[in-house]
């Protein structure tokens, strides 16, 4: 109730409108009986006030809860992101990988020729721990094939390493690049087939093994020498080159060891030129990409050797020669 000299009004406030109803005494010097239009402009102009800050509240509040939410489902998202520690299913490669894999390991204990733990191949490896430069009973032609085992985590190292996601949560690949020396595939090829998806793109910040060793062109040129030297070890087999083939043959198609042994080298040969092509189009010049497959093709003409001889000749990466420019 708003009392103005004889003038009484009555302010009634609705939802949405300001209702003034006005009753007036007798005024002798009054001229008349008006409303004054400036009390009633103001009390609808705070009316609407109070009615746009109730509105800008509520607008303020479904933002903010807006925003939260967006917040926790990014962050949800990251935390799915971060545990998914693999990308199996990802890319058709995976299921090759994974396949290829299973193909081995029945290989292995089912298809092969042999037996598990047969005399010769134990006595095979005891010719080897007694003397690994010249074992004696060896063939030599296999003898020179089977030390190519060496090379594998090297190069397996320098094509792999430089694309190794950076994301957290993945498999370390340190322990299977150093068991490939042993069993090879059997190790790797579960980890070819799990790991987080493999950068397309030149690593901003490579680890200190791949910067120092992997991309290190000394290192790589020593392990094209290392290689030829594994290889010079059937030098002795080329005295009767066909007699020492026709043995080679023969201890494959009847040792398990020897058979297993073959077909994981040749495995590891297939998969080396699919990733000596991928390694290839992060480090060359993007019209040369289309090179790739042909490049990654190329290496198995020489199983394990000839990709040390490609990790010897290939391009160093943009961020590489960058720093050294």
């Amino acid at each position: 109730i708003i009392v103005s000299f004889y003038t009484l009004y009555v302010v009634v406030e609705e939802e949405d409108e300001v209702h003034i109803s006005v009753t007036t005494m007798y005024d002798p010097s009054s001229d008349g009986f008006q409303i004054n239009p400036s009390i009633r402009a103001g009390v609808v102009v705070q009316k609407q006030q109070q009615k746009y800050n109730v509105v800008d509240r509520k607008r303020n509040v479904a933002l903010n809860l807006f925003e939260k939410k967006k917040e926790k489902s990014a962050t949800t998202l990251a935390v799915d992101e971060e545990e998914n520690w693999t990308d199996f299913g990802k890319s058709p490669v995976t299921y090759a990988y994974g396949a290829a894999w299973l193909l081995l390991v029945s290989f292995a204990f089912i298809f092969a020729p042999g037996e598990l733990g047969s005399p010769s191949d134990t006595a095979f490896l005891k010719s080897i721990l007694d003397n690994p430069t010249a074992p004696e009973g060896v063939n030599p032609f296999f003898f020179g094939i089977f030390n190519e085992f060496a090379l594998i985590p090297i190069v397996l190292g320098c094509t792999i390493s430089p694309r190794t996601s950076d994301e957290k949560n993945v498999i370390p690949v340190g322990i299977p690049l150093f068991l490939s020396s042993f069993i090879a595939f059997f190790v790797i090829g579960p980890y070819l087939a799990l790991r987080k998806t493999p950068s397309t793109e030149e690593q901003v910040e490579d680890d200190w093994i791949t910067q120092n060793i992997w991309e290190n062109k000394i290192f790589n040129y020593v392990t094209v020498v290392f290689g030829i030297l594994c290889l010079a070890s059937a030098a002795p087999g080329f005295a009767d080159p066909a007699e020492s083939w026709k043995g080679c043959l023969e201890f494959i198609g009847s040792s398990r060891f020897a058979a297993v042994s073959v077909a994981d080298l040749s495995m590891i040969t297939l998969i080396l030129t699919k990733e000596v092509a991928d390694d290839y189009k992060i480090r060359c010049n993007p019209e040369n990409q289309d090179r790739a497959g042909i490049i990654g093709a190329s290496t198995a003409l020489l199983p394990i050797l000839g990709t040390a001889i490609y990790c010897a000749a290939r391009p160093s990466l943009p961020s590489a020669a960058n720093s050294e420019s």
